[in-house]
């Protein structure tokens, strides 16, 4: 088997965290450090970040490669799993419960991003502008450009973000650019629609950002109507990269919503 990052710590039930792209399971360590004991907190990277080998081409992208990720984590574990995502890891994780390959206790979604929600009208004009940001990304990614990665930061965050970003952030970002771009492949292939999440009567936590970008409110606000049992939560003054600049609030978000469903009541720790 292709090598998996796989890393825990603590006791308890099984919380498997899925970083978004351009991540490994090191970026949820700033939410972490907020969770109090009592959770067996589980962190892996997708395909071609951190230790996780890349098994995709751009003619072989399909979900299942990043399935394969979670299923492999989930099993060492031990089932059920709570599953809580970021961006691209957001829509892996509904993926995984969508297929129903492993146990999913429950889902945190921090913007989630499965594109396919917005293909239908009213929404189809924001999924023409993001498929072609996509493509001048893969484009510019294919041309050698240095900092083509900016373009995708920028569009979930705001203008500037990438420049804003540590010097070891951004080289990582730079130097995984052309596997981002095989992720906008998978995201765009990955066509679920409304009748599938409704059938997903699990428990969902849906978090956006106060400063979410149109595609990301659009696409958390369809969510938010066809999950059957789903909470939503704006944090605010944060954008897309909210578990790293308002890591406290989103920590506090996910202890409250794992109290409810399934573990003993954590408290914050100061």
């Amino acid at each position: 088997m292709p090598l998996i990052d796989y890393v825990e710590e603590g006791s308890g039930p099984p919380v498997l965290f899925v970083p978004g792209s351009f991540s490994t399971h090191a970026a949820w360590r700033p939410m972490q450090k907020w969770l109090a004991p009592g959770y067996r907190m589980i962190g892996t990277s997708l395909c071609g970040y951190g230790a996780t080998a890349e098994t995709r081409r751009r003619d072989d992208f399909g979900m299942r490669h990043e399935l394969r990720i979670i299923e492999h984590a989930a099993r060492r574990a031990g089932e059920p799993v709570h599953l809580v995502g970021h961006s691209f890891g957001g829509t892996v994780a509904l993926a995984a419960a969508l297929a129903n390959s492993v146990e999913v206790a429950s889902l945190t979604l921090f913007e989630a991003n499965p594109l396919a929600l917005l293909a239908r009208p009213p929404r189809r004009n924001i999924h023409q502008e993001v498929l072609e940001l996509s493509r001048e990304f893969s484009a510019a990614v294919d041309a050698g450009e240095a900092d083509a990665a900016a373009m995708i930061i920028d569009f979930w965050g705001s203008p500037g973000t990438f420049a804003a970003m540590p010097e070891a952030v951004r080289d990582y970002c730079r130097k995984t650019a052309a596997t981002n771009a095989i992720d906008w492949l998978t995201d765009f292939g990955f066509e679920a629609g409304v009748e599938d999440y409704r059938r997903l009567d699990i428990p969902v936590l849906l978090v956006r950002g106060e400063f979410a970008n149109p595609a990301m409110v659009a696409m958390t606000d369809v969510l938010a109507r066809a999950l059957p049992n789903a909470r939503r939560a704006v944090v605010d003054g944060a954008g897309h990269f909210l578990i790293a600049t308002h890591a406290q609030k989103c920590a506090a978000l996910l202890a409250q919503f794992l109290a409810r469903v399934a573990l003993p009541e954590p408290a914050m720790q100061g």
